[in-house]
């Protein structure tokens, strides 16, 4: 199994601790978050993999990499070049993982099906929100703490095989955002079925080793 620690601390840095959405704005507090995470987030995910030379040259080579296509971001928001740059970021970790695969795998304090879980629970939840946003499904501000909560819990669930708690916390959502909203949305289908649709597909892509 493939560890993609790379993925996981861009992933974790720009999405869930930081709007990404708002750094293609030029929003200079988001830009500083952002890069902020990345550091603290990538050598807390990889600490003891410092105390190699080769650990030390990838985890810095890769932050320093990820910390510039940062203040890339802010030149344009529009969509293609907001594709553009996450491709490129995608890119970046993916090389990096296929280079030191073998050595993280041998040396990280987190084991390979660990990291990946993780990852399919940062993707299915905050990286799903960003893409709501770029599509204008919810605002550029909003943090979707209810559709992040409801996606976690639903990756967790479906992770877990557990059928009942997951129709248990999709109708509780439901019921939720009736009682406090009122008024019906289209995200209150979007985000949960997107949320399972993923997590289905990140259990499959881990059962047969994909991942």
């Amino acid at each position: 199994m493939i560890p993609n620690l790379f993925l996981l601390i861009y992933t974790t840095s720009d999405y869930g601790f930081s709007n990404n959405s708002l750094v293609y704005r030029q929003n200079k507090p988001e830009i500083q978050r952002a890069v902020f995470w990345i550091i603290l987030i990538g050598l807390g995910l990889s600490f003891n993999l410092l105390a190699f030379q080769t650990g030390l040259i990838a985890i810095l080579s890769y932050i320093v990499i990820t910390v510039g296509l940062t203040f890339l971001k802010p030149r344009s928001d529009k969509l293609s070049w907001y594709l553009e740059m996450e491709f490129a970021n995608l890119g970046v970790a993916l090389l990096f993982t296929f280079v030191f695969s073998t050595f993280i795998s041998q040396n990280n304090y987190i084991e390979p099906p660990f990291i990946n879980y993780l990852l399919g629970l940062v993707v299915s939840s905050v990286v799903l929100a960003d893409i709501f946003r770029r599509s204008n499904l919810i605002s550029v501000e909003s943090k979707d703490a209810d559709g992040n909560f409801e996606r976690i819990l639903i990756f967790i669930f479906v992770m877990a095989l557990q059928w009942w708690y997951l129709g248990i916390t999709l109708v509780g959502m439901f019921i939720y955002r009736l009682i406090r909203y009122r008024k019906l949305d289209k995200t209150w289908i979007i985000s949960p079925l997107a949320g399972v649709g993923l997590s289905f597909l990140w259990l499959l892509l881990m059962n047969f080793g994909l991942i």
